[in-house]
Protein backbone atom coordinates (compact mmCIF):
# COMPACT_ATOMS: atom_id res chain seq x y z
CA UNK A 1 0.00 0.00 0.00
CA UNK A 2 1.10 3.67 -0.85
CA UNK A 3 2.66 5.07 2.18
CA UNK A 4 0.55 3.02 4.40
CA UNK A 5 1.39 3.48 7.97
CA UNK A 6 -0.40 0.69 9.22
CA UNK A 7 -2.55 2.22 11.76
CA UNK A 8 -5.61 2.88 10.05
CA UNK A 9 -7.09 -0.33 9.66
CA UNK A 10 -8.94 0.29 12.63
CA UNK A 11 -10.98 3.20 11.44
CA UNK A 12 -10.75 2.20 7.97
CA UNK A 13 -12.31 -1.21 8.29
CA UNK A 14 -14.96 0.13 10.30
CA UNK A 15 -15.88 3.53 9.92
CA UNK A 16 -14.72 5.04 6.63
CA UNK A 17 -14.44 4.61 2.79
CA UNK A 18 -12.49 7.08 0.75
CA UNK A 19 -12.38 7.61 -3.10
CA UNK A 20 -10.89 9.86 -5.43
CA UNK A 21 -11.59 11.44 -8.32
CA UNK A 22 -8.63 13.59 -9.90
CA UNK A 23 -8.12 15.64 -12.89
CA UNK A 24 -5.29 16.33 -14.82
CA UNK A 25 -4.32 18.43 -17.86
CA UNK A 26 -2.61 16.74 -20.99
CA UNK A 27 0.50 17.58 -22.78
CA UNK A 28 2.26 16.88 -25.50
CA UNK A 29 5.68 14.70 -24.73
CA UNK A 30 7.52 14.93 -28.14
CA UNK A 31 7.98 16.56 -31.06
CA UNK A 32 7.93 20.11 -31.90
CA UNK A 33 6.01 21.09 -29.76
CA UNK A 34 6.67 19.12 -26.55
CA UNK A 35 5.52 20.59 -23.11
CA UNK A 36 2.23 21.82 -24.52
CA UNK A 37 -1.26 21.64 -22.85
CA UNK A 38 -3.78 20.25 -25.12
CA UNK A 39 -7.07 20.82 -24.57
CA UNK A 40 -10.64 22.45 -26.37
CA UNK A 41 -8.22 24.90 -28.32
CA UNK A 42 -6.57 21.93 -30.10
CA UNK A 43 -7.25 18.68 -29.36
CA UNK A 44 -10.53 17.96 -30.88
CA UNK A 45 -12.83 15.57 -28.51
CA UNK A 46 -12.72 12.09 -31.52
CA UNK A 47 -8.87 12.09 -31.76
CA UNK A 48 -8.43 12.15 -27.66
CA UNK A 49 -12.14 9.67 -27.11
CA UNK A 50 -9.99 6.76 -29.59
CA UNK A 51 -6.95 7.50 -27.67
CA UNK A 52 -8.36 6.45 -24.45
CA UNK A 53 -10.98 4.48 -25.46
CA UNK A 54 -9.81 1.62 -23.94
CA UNK A 55 -9.62 1.63 -20.21
CA UNK A 56 -10.21 -0.39 -16.77
CA UNK A 57 -13.36 -0.25 -14.96
CA UNK A 58 -15.80 -0.03 -17.76
CA UNK A 59 -18.06 -2.62 -15.42
CA UNK A 60 -17.48 -1.33 -11.88
CA UNK A 61 -20.86 -1.21 -10.40
CA UNK A 62 -19.30 1.08 -7.26
CA UNK A 63 -19.22 3.70 -9.73
CA UNK A 64 -21.38 6.42 -11.42
CA UNK A 65 -21.85 6.63 -14.96
CA UNK A 66 -23.20 9.28 -17.18
CA UNK A 67 -25.88 8.64 -19.87
CA UNK A 68 -23.75 9.41 -22.61
CA UNK A 69 -21.29 7.23 -22.46
CA UNK A 70 -17.95 9.38 -21.94
CA UNK A 71 -18.01 9.14 -17.80
CA UNK A 72 -17.18 5.38 -17.84
CA UNK A 73 -14.41 3.74 -16.00
CA UNK A 74 -11.30 4.40 -14.48
CA UNK A 75 -10.42 7.08 -16.60
CA UNK A 76 -12.42 9.01 -18.98
CA UNK A 77 -12.36 12.53 -20.41
CA UNK A 78 -13.47 15.66 -19.00
CA UNK A 79 -15.15 19.13 -20.71
CA UNK A 80 -17.57 20.81 -21.73
CA UNK A 81 -20.45 19.07 -23.33
CA UNK A 82 -22.07 20.55 -26.50
CA UNK A 83 -25.56 19.43 -27.45
CA UNK A 84 -27.00 20.75 -31.17
CA UNK A 85 -29.93 22.60 -31.34
CA UNK A 86 -32.61 18.88 -30.66
CA UNK A 87 -30.26 18.05 -28.01
CA UNK A 88 -28.25 15.46 -29.59
CA UNK A 89 -25.02 14.95 -28.20
CA UNK A 90 -22.48 17.27 -30.60
CA UNK A 91 -18.74 16.48 -29.02
CA UNK A 92 -16.87 17.47 -26.02
CA UNK A 93 -14.92 20.51 -25.58
CA UNK A 94 -12.12 18.44 -23.45
CA UNK A 95 -10.33 20.16 -20.81
CA UNK A 96 -8.40 16.89 -19.50
CA UNK A 97 -8.66 13.41 -18.27
CA UNK A 98 -10.24 12.77 -14.48
CA UNK A 99 -9.16 9.38 -12.69
CA UNK A 100 -11.45 8.11 -10.37
CA UNK A 101 -11.30 5.53 -8.03
CA UNK A 102 -14.26 3.24 -6.60
CA UNK A 103 -14.70 3.85 -2.78
CA UNK A 104 -12.18 1.61 -0.87
CA UNK A 105 -11.95 0.44 2.77
CA UNK A 106 -8.36 3.33 3.82
CA UNK A 107 -7.23 6.00 2.17
CA UNK A 108 -4.17 4.44 1.08
CA UNK A 109 -5.74 1.90 -0.72
CA UNK A 110 -7.72 4.95 -2.87
CA UNK A 111 -4.33 6.39 -3.57
CA UNK A 112 -2.59 3.07 -4.81
CA UNK A 113 -5.70 2.54 -6.85
CA UNK A 114 -5.42 5.68 -8.06
CA UNK A 115 -1.28 5.67 -9.17
CA UNK A 116 -1.90 2.33 -10.53
CA UNK A 117 -4.59 3.30 -13.01
CA UNK A 118 -2.94 6.63 -13.19
CA UNK A 119 0.34 4.26 -14.55
CA UNK A 120 -1.47 2.58 -17.32
CA UNK A 121 -2.92 5.46 -18.80
CA UNK A 122 0.08 7.34 -18.68
CA UNK A 123 1.42 4.59 -20.93
CA UNK A 124 -1.42 4.53 -23.16
CA UNK A 125 -1.11 8.02 -23.86
CA UNK A 126 2.78 7.85 -24.39
CA UNK A 127 2.12 6.06 -27.70
CA UNK A 128 0.69 8.58 -28.94
CA UNK A 129 2.69 11.47 -27.53
CA UNK A 130 0.82 12.93 -24.89
CA UNK A 131 1.09 12.65 -21.50
CA UNK A 132 -0.27 13.92 -17.70
CA UNK A 133 0.59 16.77 -16.11
CA UNK A 134 -0.72 18.34 -12.82
CA UNK A 135 -1.70 22.04 -12.17
CA UNK A 136 -4.92 23.92 -10.64
CA UNK A 137 -5.84 25.84 -13.71
CA UNK A 138 -4.89 26.01 -17.20
CA UNK A 139 -1.53 28.36 -17.59
CA UNK A 140 -2.29 29.53 -21.00
CA UNK A 141 -5.91 30.28 -21.26
CA UNK A 142 -7.74 33.26 -20.44
CA UNK A 143 -11.01 32.39 -21.14
CA UNK A 144 -13.53 29.13 -22.51
CA UNK A 145 -16.23 30.71 -24.59
CA UNK A 146 -19.27 28.58 -26.06
CA UNK A 147 -18.22 28.38 -29.89
CA UNK A 148 -20.99 27.92 -31.22
CA UNK A 149 -23.33 29.66 -29.10
CA UNK A 150 -25.58 28.04 -26.90
CA UNK A 151 -28.51 26.47 -28.61
CA UNK A 152 -32.06 27.03 -26.82
CA UNK A 153 -31.98 23.78 -25.97
CA UNK A 154 -28.75 23.81 -24.44
CA UNK A 155 -29.73 27.11 -22.19
CA UNK A 156 -32.84 25.60 -21.21
CA UNK A 157 -31.08 22.50 -19.88
CA UNK A 158 -28.22 24.72 -18.17
CA UNK A 159 -30.81 26.60 -16.52
CA UNK A 160 -32.25 23.44 -15.04
CA UNK A 161 -29.06 22.01 -13.54
CA UNK A 162 -26.54 23.33 -12.02
CA UNK A 163 -23.67 20.67 -12.44
CA UNK A 164 -22.98 23.52 -15.37
CA UNK A 165 -22.86 26.45 -13.67
CA UNK A 166 -19.93 27.97 -13.80
CA UNK A 167 -18.79 26.49 -16.76
CA UNK A 168 -15.86 28.87 -17.96
CA UNK A 169 -14.25 28.39 -15.05
CA UNK A 170 -14.76 24.81 -14.85
CA UNK A 171 -13.21 23.63 -18.69
CA UNK A 172 -10.23 25.53 -17.51
CA UNK A 173 -9.85 24.31 -13.67
CA UNK A 174 -8.68 21.15 -12.41
CA UNK A 175 -8.76 19.24 -8.95
CA UNK A 176 -9.67 16.56 -6.95
CA UNK A 177 -12.97 15.05 -5.78
CA UNK A 178 -12.21 13.54 -2.62
CA UNK A 179 -14.95 11.21 -1.52
CA UNK A 180 -15.34 10.21 2.10
CA UNK A 181 -18.43 8.17 3.94
CA UNK A 182 -18.79 6.75 7.33
CA UNK A 183 -21.34 3.95 7.25
CA UNK A 184 -23.03 3.57 10.13
CA UNK A 185 -23.28 7.27 10.81
CA UNK A 186 -26.86 8.86 10.94
CA UNK A 187 -27.76 11.43 8.33
CA UNK A 188 -28.00 14.22 11.30
CA UNK A 189 -24.25 13.26 11.98
CA UNK A 190 -23.00 13.32 8.20
CA UNK A 191 -24.46 16.84 7.90
CA UNK A 192 -23.19 18.35 10.86
CA UNK A 193 -19.44 16.94 9.48
CA UNK A 194 -20.55 18.43 6.08
CA UNK A 195 -21.20 21.73 7.20
CA UNK A 196 -18.09 21.56 9.32
CA UNK A 197 -16.43 20.95 6.20
CA UNK A 198 -17.88 23.80 4.54
CA UNK A 199 -17.14 26.10 7.22
CA UNK A 200 -13.35 25.51 7.44
CA UNK A 201 -12.89 24.86 3.78
CA UNK A 202 -11.24 28.07 3.20
CA UNK A 203 -8.18 27.45 5.76
CA UNK A 204 -8.14 24.09 4.31
CA UNK A 205 -7.67 24.55 0.62
CA UNK A 206 -4.25 26.28 0.79
CA UNK A 207 -2.58 22.96 1.56
CA UNK A 208 -3.26 22.15 -2.03
CA UNK A 209 -2.89 26.09 -4.23
CA UNK A 210 -1.32 25.28 -6.85
CA UNK A 211 -2.36 27.61 -9.87
CA UNK A 212 -0.02 30.66 -9.02
CA UNK A 213 -0.05 31.27 -12.89
CA UNK A 214 -3.01 32.87 -15.10
CA UNK A 215 -2.38 33.79 -18.62
CA UNK A 216 0.99 32.68 -19.44
CA UNK A 217 2.30 34.19 -16.24
CA UNK A 218 2.61 34.79 -12.40
CA UNK A 219 -0.20 36.68 -10.68
CA UNK A 220 0.00 38.60 -7.48
CA UNK A 221 -1.49 35.08 -5.70
CA UNK A 222 -1.66 31.70 -4.95
CA UNK A 223 -4.33 30.22 -6.47
CA UNK A 224 -6.38 31.60 -9.57
CA UNK A 225 -8.84 28.41 -9.34
CA UNK A 226 -10.01 29.32 -5.62
CA UNK A 227 -10.13 32.76 -6.69
CA UNK A 228 -12.75 32.17 -9.55
CA UNK A 229 -14.42 29.48 -8.61
CA UNK A 230 -15.48 30.54 -4.91
CA UNK A 231 -18.62 32.02 -6.10
CA UNK A 232 -19.75 29.80 -8.41
CA UNK A 233 -19.30 26.09 -7.47
CA UNK A 234 -19.74 24.64 -3.81
CA UNK A 235 -17.04 23.22 -1.67
CA UNK A 236 -18.76 20.28 -0.78
CA UNK A 237 -22.07 18.21 -1.12
CA UNK A 238 -23.77 15.37 0.60
CA UNK A 239 -25.34 12.50 -1.27
CA UNK A 240 -28.54 11.04 0.64
CA UNK A 241 -30.86 7.80 -1.09
CA UNK A 242 -34.76 8.94 -2.32
CA UNK A 243 -36.47 9.09 1.21
CA UNK A 244 -33.29 10.72 3.31
CA UNK A 245 -33.10 13.18 0.22
CA UNK A 246 -36.83 13.89 0.55
CA UNK A 247 -37.18 14.53 4.23
CA UNK A 248 -33.47 16.30 4.43
CA UNK A 249 -33.57 18.72 1.56
CA UNK A 250 -35.28 21.40 2.50
CA UNK A 251 -33.03 22.14 6.00
CA UNK A 252 -29.70 22.00 3.95
CA UNK A 253 -28.61 23.09 0.29
CA UNK A 254 -25.94 20.92 0.68
CA UNK A 255 -27.97 17.74 0.23
CA UNK A 256 -28.04 15.93 -3.11
CA UNK A 257 -29.38 13.26 -4.62
CA UNK A 258 -27.82 9.95 -4.93
CA UNK A 259 -27.03 8.46 -8.85
CA UNK A 260 -26.84 5.00 -7.84
CA UNK A 261 -27.87 3.73 -4.47
CA UNK A 262 -23.89 3.23 -3.34
CA UNK A 263 -23.38 6.84 -3.09
CA UNK A 264 -26.12 7.48 -0.04
CA UNK A 265 -24.16 8.90 2.48
CA UNK A 266 -21.18 10.38 0.65
CA UNK A 267 -19.13 13.24 1.21
CA UNK A 268 -17.75 14.67 -2.17
CA UNK A 269 -15.21 17.40 -0.86
CA UNK A 270 -14.66 19.63 -3.63
CA UNK A 271 -12.53 22.52 -2.93
CA UNK A 272 -8.96 21.39 -3.06
CA UNK A 273 -6.68 22.70 -5.97
CA UNK A 274 -5.15 19.63 -7.97
CA UNK A 275 -2.35 18.26 -5.71
CA UNK A 276 0.97 18.20 -7.17
CA UNK A 277 2.11 15.08 -4.99
CA UNK A 278 1.04 11.55 -3.83
CA UNK A 279 1.83 12.67 -0.37
CA UNK A 280 0.00 15.88 -0.66
CA UNK A 281 -2.74 13.95 -1.65
CA UNK A 282 -3.09 11.59 1.05
CA UNK A 283 -2.04 13.63 4.02
CA UNK A 284 -5.06 16.18 2.58
CA UNK A 285 -7.54 12.71 2.84
CA UNK A 286 -6.50 12.59 6.40
CA UNK A 287 -7.14 15.94 6.85
CA UNK A 288 -10.83 15.88 5.58
CA UNK A 289 -11.35 12.73 7.77
CA UNK A 290 -10.11 14.12 10.64
CA UNK A 291 -12.47 17.50 10.23
CA UNK A 292 -15.25 14.99 9.99
CA UNK A 293 -14.23 13.06 13.74
CA UNK A 294 -12.97 16.19 15.34
CA UNK A 295 -16.60 16.91 16.77
CA UNK A 296 -15.06 19.46 18.87
CA UNK A 297 -14.28 21.71 16.17
CA UNK A 298 -17.48 24.16 16.56
CA UNK A 299 -17.57 26.13 13.31
CA UNK A 300 -20.55 25.07 10.61
CA UNK A 301 -22.23 27.06 7.32
CA UNK A 302 -24.16 26.17 4.83
CA UNK A 303 -22.43 29.03 2.84
CA UNK A 304 -19.68 29.78 1.24
CA UNK A 305 -17.34 32.87 2.35
CA UNK A 306 -16.37 33.80 -0.87
CA UNK A 307 -14.30 37.34 0.43
CA UNK A 308 -12.53 34.74 2.66
CA UNK A 309 -10.92 32.35 -0.29
CA UNK A 310 -10.32 34.89 -2.54
CA UNK A 311 -8.41 36.46 0.27
CA UNK A 312 -6.98 33.57 1.28
CA UNK A 313 -5.86 32.60 -2.30
CA UNK A 314 -3.71 35.68 -2.52
CA UNK A 315 -2.05 35.88 0.76
CA UNK A 316 -1.51 32.33 1.62
CA UNK A 317 -0.56 31.41 5.33
CA UNK A 318 1.07 34.80 5.02
CA UNK A 319 -2.12 35.57 6.84
CA UNK A 320 -1.82 35.86 10.23
CA UNK A 321 -5.66 34.89 10.64
CA UNK A 322 -5.22 32.12 8.24
CA UNK A 323 -2.62 30.46 9.89
CA UNK A 324 -4.05 31.07 13.70
CA UNK A 325 -7.47 28.98 12.47
CA UNK A 326 -5.93 26.27 10.11
CA UNK A 327 -2.88 25.85 12.85
CA UNK A 328 -5.99 24.86 15.44
CA UNK A 329 -7.90 23.03 12.72
CA UNK A 330 -4.67 20.67 12.10
CA UNK A 331 -4.47 20.26 16.06
CA UNK A 332 -7.85 18.89 16.51
CA UNK A 333 -7.93 16.96 13.34
CA UNK A 334 -4.66 15.61 14.13
CA UNK A 335 -6.30 14.43 17.74
CA UNK A 336 -9.72 13.40 16.37
CA UNK A 337 -7.43 10.83 13.75
CA UNK A 338 -5.49 9.84 16.76
CA UNK A 339 -8.79 8.83 19.09
CA UNK A 340 -9.61 6.65 16.11
CA UNK A 341 -6.93 5.00 15.54
CA UNK A 342 -4.99 6.23 12.25
CA UNK A 343 -1.90 7.90 13.39
CA UNK A 344 -2.20 11.42 13.22
CA UNK A 345 1.27 12.26 13.61
CA UNK A 346 2.17 10.72 10.56
CA UNK A 347 -1.01 11.20 8.44
CA UNK A 348 -0.93 14.99 8.62
CA UNK A 349 3.03 15.78 8.82
CA UNK A 350 3.25 16.68 5.04
CA UNK A 351 1.13 19.50 5.99
CA UNK A 352 2.51 20.41 9.06
CA UNK A 353 5.36 21.03 7.16
CA UNK A 354 4.13 23.15 4.61
CA UNK A 355 2.30 25.56 7.74
CA UNK A 356 5.65 25.60 9.27
CA UNK A 357 7.35 27.04 6.68
CA UNK A 358 4.36 29.14 5.19
CA UNK A 359 4.66 27.48 1.92
CA UNK A 360 2.21 26.15 -0.41
CA UNK A 361 2.19 24.15 -3.23
CA UNK A 362 2.11 27.03 -5.63
CA UNK A 363 5.84 28.65 -4.20
CA UNK A 364 7.20 25.09 -5.57
CA UNK A 365 5.41 25.74 -8.85
CA UNK A 366 7.21 29.26 -9.06
CA UNK A 367 10.47 28.20 -8.13
CA UNK A 368 10.68 25.60 -10.66
CA UNK A 369 9.49 28.10 -13.56
CA UNK A 370 12.04 30.87 -12.56
CA UNK A 371 14.79 28.24 -12.90
CA UNK A 372 13.12 27.39 -16.40
CA UNK A 373 10.71 25.20 -15.97
CA UNK A 374 7.21 24.67 -16.91
CA UNK A 375 3.75 26.00 -14.95
CA UNK A 376 2.68 22.83 -14.30
CA UNK A 377 4.17 19.63 -12.65
CA UNK A 378 5.04 17.23 -15.14
CA UNK A 379 4.22 13.33 -15.03
CA UNK A 380 1.24 13.29 -12.82
CA UNK A 381 1.33 12.27 -9.24
CA UNK A 382 3.36 9.06 -9.28
CA UNK A 383 6.17 10.27 -11.42
CA UNK A 384 9.15 12.41 -9.16
CA UNK A 385 10.15 14.03 -12.50
CA UNK A 386 8.19 14.55 -15.85
CA UNK A 387 9.12 13.45 -19.25
CA UNK A 388 12.45 14.77 -20.78
CA UNK A 389 11.11 18.45 -21.93
CA UNK A 390 13.05 20.81 -23.51
CA UNK A 391 13.62 23.87 -20.99
CA UNK A 392 11.32 26.85 -20.29
CA UNK A 393 8.45 24.84 -22.83
CA UNK A 394 6.33 26.04 -25.28
CA UNK A 395 3.33 25.72 -23.34
CA UNK A 396 0.00 26.60 -25.72
CA UNK A 397 2.53 28.83 -28.28
CA UNK A 398 0.91 26.66 -30.75
CA UNK A 399 -1.96 25.90 -31.77
CA UNK A 400 -3.12 22.69 -34.08
CA UNK A 401 -6.34 23.03 -36.77
CA UNK A 402 -9.63 22.14 -35.19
Amino acid sequence: MYASNGSEDLVSSTMLRFGIEFEYLLIDTAGPHAGRVRDFSNLPFAEIAAITAERPGLDDPRLATGDLGIKRGYWYLEGDERFDAEGRFRTLEVKGVEIRTPPLAAIGDALDHLLATEAALAAQLDQHGLGLAVAAFNPQRTHYAFDPPLTEWERDLRARHPAYDGSHVSTLSYGPDLNLSFPGWDTARTLAAVRRLNHYAPYLVPFSFSSPFHAGQPWDGWSWRSHERAALRPAVKLFLGAGEFEAWQPRSALIHPVRIPAEAGRIEFKAFDALPGADLLEACGHLLAGVCLAEDLPGADEHTDVALYRRFARTGFADPALYRTTRHVLDRAGAALARHGLGAADALAPLHRLLDAGRTPAHDLLDAYRRGGPMYRPGGLGRAAGPDLPHRMQQGSETHAR
